[in-house]
């Protein structure tokens, strides 16, 4: 199918984080510099590219709020990043991230987006990005993140034991800790050892910081595991909150999308205010991307605005 509509114009921006890591996002400005802006990151081996970027380039709800797109260390399941002092290209992505590299990619995206424009800013994230965003804003106490998007909030290690059964589950990371144990943490897992929905790799190291018992990776539990670790960050979070999910194909196991919904509103109990949305379609919104564009633009024009003029602004561009 070909697109008709004209996304409006930005550029690719890149930045260097605290670790000498280089990402890459898009940056698409709005009229008028206290404009709120909306940086978006995307889920488990996604990029800055993920499917409804495109889509929200085309919103006319979203005209007025700035928005940049931003990758990660974990951009990709297996890819290549220039890092270090002095840039060399490098395997990273998913398989080989660790949780809390998203602080310093954070850290970097916040910089650029406060040197870029004089709005509130929104920190967006989409599946395992729901839980670096989460974690940023828990860990750094950042004044300048306005608001969080929690776009289909995920329970990854609840998944991964479903997926795999606990038995085969708990083998795998014990074949983990052994390679890591012998200095091989970069070694791919086994064909059988997948994530996610879409079944990607994964390795040794990254098993272990994703799936351990007491990880900061186990962000959520929605599957009625006793977590002792989950939701600690979003307990922490001041900020106002809006979670998104599709009605269908969410990672939320036994507790459905409105049992996931209760769980982090009541969990959100330092948040300034919580605010939810159930869209059509699926974990990516695939069919119904206008609708949670729209419900992002009301929500940022009610709850983050910083004056009356910019929330006018952003509904006069929204209707």
């Amino acid at each position: 199918m070909i697109m008709t509509t004209a996304p409006r114009s930005g550029r690719l921006v890149r930045v260097r984080t605290a670790q000498h890591v280089e990402l890459t996002g898009f940056f698409s400005p709005a009229p008028g510099e206290r404009a709120p802006l909306l940086i978006s990151l995307h889920g488990l081996s996604g990029n800055f590219d993920t499917s409804f970027t495109f889509d929200f380039l085309q919103s006319a709800d979203l005209a007025g709020i700035h928005l940049l797109s931003v990758g990660c260390s974990g951009h990709g399941n297996i890819a290549m990043s220039r890092v270090g002092e002095t840039p060399a290209y490098r395997l990273t992505g998913s398989a080989f991230e660790y949780f809390d590299d998203c602080v310093p990619d954070l850290a970097a995206w916040m910089d650029f987006a406060s040197d870029a424009q004089a709005g509130p800013i929104v920190l967006m994230g989409h599946s395992l990005g729901a839980s670096k965003v989460l974690r940023y804003t828990a860990v750094t106490g950042d004044p300048r993140v306005r608001g969080l998007v929690l776009a289909s909030a995920a329970d990854l290690r609840g998944a991964f034991f479903a997926l795999h059964g606990e038995d085969k589950a708990a083998a795998f990371l014990a074949q983990a800790r052994s390679l890591v144990n012998a200095g091989q943490g970069r070694t791919l897992m086994g064909e059988d050892c997948v994530l996610g929905l879409l079944r990607q790799r994964i390795s040794a190291q990254t098993l272990l910081d994703r799936f351990e018992e007491g990880q900061p990776a186990d962000t959520f539990d929605f599957h009625g595991r006793q977590s002792a670790q989950a939701f600690r960050d979003l307990s922490a979070v001041t900020a106002p909150l809006l979670a998104l999910y599709g009605s269908e194909g969410e990672i939320v196991g036994s507790a459905g999308v409105r049992g996931a919904l209760e769980l982090l509103r009541s969990h959100a109990r330092s948040a300034a205010s919580f605010n939810s949305a159930v869209l059509g379609g699926n974990h990516w919104y695939m069919g119904h991307e206008d609708e949670a564009a729209a419900v992002i633009a009301d929500w940022v024009a009610s709850h983050v605005a910083s004056s009356p003029s910019v929330r006018e602004r952003t509904r006069n561009h929204g209707h």
